[in-house]
């Protein structure tokens, strides 16, 4: 979102009027938890674990607070916790197993693939699969568009309509895909940063 703000303001109504999940699963803790623990919203502390450095900004962001609190208290990066584990000394083959927390459970398989590059297109393309032609997309192949090299298209045929997606790993890729788009190299319907 910042980057689409200082260099291409020409585009913000393109952008998904949806939260990341890193910022909605945040106000969702600081709404549900609360009371679930028996404590005040203020006393609930949030840290996002993320891989993009950029995320510590989004964090930040006024709109991502209620009465001056962030949804999102801190971000570490996935190598910052990385570092972290190896400075404590935790060896997790030597830990006994446990049981994750769940505190909200798991809902869909949509949920599960959010953090992985690629899966925020995947969830929002089985969602619109359904609900424009009222059954679910039959084994899709996304490993096209998973990962973290570069860029990456997709065309999925529905119903007689071609879907065409792009994923950019990292901002120059994502300057890059904006140059072919706007230099009339590639078309697509939906792109995921």
């Amino acid at each position: 979102v910042k980057y689409v703000e200082q260099s291409h303001p020409e585009l913000m109504a393109n952008l998904s009027s949806c939260r990341s999940p890193q910022q909605m699963l945040g106000a969702l803790c600081k709404t549900v938890l609360p009371d679930e623990l028996g404590i005040h919203r203020q006393e609930l502390v949030v840290v996002s674990i993320m891989p993009c450095t950029a995320k510590k900004f989004e964090a930040r962001r006024p709109e991502f607070a209620r009465d001056g609190q962030p949804d999102v208290d801190y971000v570490l990066t996935t190598q910052e916790l990385a570092q972290m584990i190896e400075e404590a000394g935790l060896r997790f083959a030597k830990l006994p197993p446990e049981s994750f927390d769940m505190p909200m459970g798991f809902k869909t398989g949509a949920g599960i693939i959010l953090g992985n590059s690629g899966g925020v297109t995947e969830a929002v393309l089985r969602y619109a699969v359904e609900k424009i032609s009222g059954h679910q997309l039959e084994n899709p192949d996304f490993h096209a568009v998973r990962g973290e090299d570069g860029l990456r298209f997709r065309t999925l045929n529905v119903d007689g309509t071609e879907l065409k997606l792009a994923v950019a790993h990292g901002l120059n890729n994502a300057q890059n895909l904006l140059e072919m788009i706007q230099q009339g190299e590639c078309e697509v319907d939906f792109v995921e940063v």
